[in-house]
């Protein structure tokens, strides 16, 4: 993951420690050490700089201290260190803290490692932020203001930082216990009246999980649920393979028409499309009766239709003459392709798809 700012490399402290150190009033110092995916020490220093200009000495050395200029991370009552918004040094390598699973359901899967003090998790898709209802185990999570309430940072700090993480999600950012933190606490001179510190582990790349579920009798499969309508059902088209077809127009309906009939005397007609499709399935030739064909679903991906059936089977007695189940629904719309599977998701065997 790409550093947050510009590395802005620091006075010498040889020119810097033959000057005075003149430290600015109310002087203030907030750090969010990051760890993982960004190994970095974000250093706000507050306060008023004297006559323009102060210098202070952290971690033994000197920097200059000016009225703050602008960037992403200048914070209101902030100090530029060195010309930049904040004064930044490296982290100390952290072995992974968490994983964490999103869920095409919006819930999250947080996994702490073993020995991990977390006491919060947030997460951005790259648009928003959202913190976690919890460190451990499925929670979900509410809508925050970048990394509000997180640790001790300020309100200021937390909208900032989340501001330049935001681009880099899809990722989780996990807050410390200070205590396990390896760095140790900066030394500044002279001594700030206030020194507060934020650790953060961040974890890049948060895969969002796609698990598959069986379908239970009756659910359509292959996109959103279609309404539909059974028109007619018998067992002895003229049909002799499986086959599933589409009626859109009044020529199209009287060809399955003829194929569910066949010229039988006082055979129906057609049902008015109006804007709707007719789908014709048909089983083929059976060796007994006995057998039949339902339609239990039917759901719909751009102008394909995907139609679930169940399929019935003799048991007992069956009369000995061969048949040749079919079954007509009409849905609303219009489409021009349809995949026929059973009550598990699966292919009819001996069907597919038919244009």
């Amino acid at each position: 993951m790409k550093r947050i700012l510009p590395v802005v490399l620091p006075l010498t402290a040889g020119l810097l420690s033959a000057c005075t150190m003149t430290g600015p009033g109310n002087l203030r110092v907030h750090e969010a050490l990051l760890y993982g995916g960004t190994q970095e020490r974000v250093v706000w220093v507050y306060g008023t700089a004297q006559g323009g200009q102060s210098s202070v000495k952290i971690g033994n050395t000197p920097v200059d201290l000016r009225a703050q200029g602008t960037g992403n991370l200048a914070l209101s009552g902030t100090l530029s260190v060195n010309g930049g918004a904040t004064y930044r040094l490296p982290t100390t390598p952290m072995t992974q803290k968490l994983s964490v699973t999103r869920a095409a359901s919006g819930l999250f899967t947080v996994s702490p490692q073993p020995g991990a003090a977390l006491s919060a998790v947030y997460y951005t898709d790259g648009r928003t932020w959202t913190k976690l209802a919890g460190v451990q185990g499925t929670v979900a999570g509410t809508p925050v203001d970048g990394l509000a309430g997180a640790g001790r940072l300020t309100a200021d700090e937390a909208r900032a930082l989340g501001r330049e993480l935001l681009n880099q999600g899809p990722l989780a950012v996990a807050v410390l216990d200070e205590r396990s933190l390896p760095d140790a606490p900066l030394t500044i001179e002279p001594a700030p009246s206030e020194y507060l510190r934020t650790g953060l582990y961040i974890l890049p790349n948060v895969p969002q999980a796609s698990t598959p579920t069986s379908p239970t009798p009756g659910t359509p499969t292959g996109g959103a649920r279609v309404t539909f309508t059974e028109v007619a059902s018998g067992t002895n088209a003229t049909a002799t393979a499986f086959s599933a077809q589409l009626a859109t127009t009044s020529a199209a309906a009287l060809n399955l028409y003829a194929q569910a009939y066949g010229r039988q005397t006082g055979a129906p007609t057609p049902p008015s499309l109006s804007g709707n499709t007719l789908v014709g399935v048909f089983l083929g030739q059976r060796p007994t009766g006995g057998y039949t064909v339902k339609v239990t679903g039917v759901a719909a991906s751009g102008s394909t239709l995907t139609v679930t059936v169940r399929v019935t089977a003799p048991s007992g007695f069956a009369t000995q003459a061969i048949t040749s189940p079919w079954t007509m629904v009409r849905v609303p719309g219009t489409y021009t392709r349809v995949t026929v599977v059973d009550e598990q998701g699966q292919p009819l065997q001996g069907g597919g798809e038919s244009r």
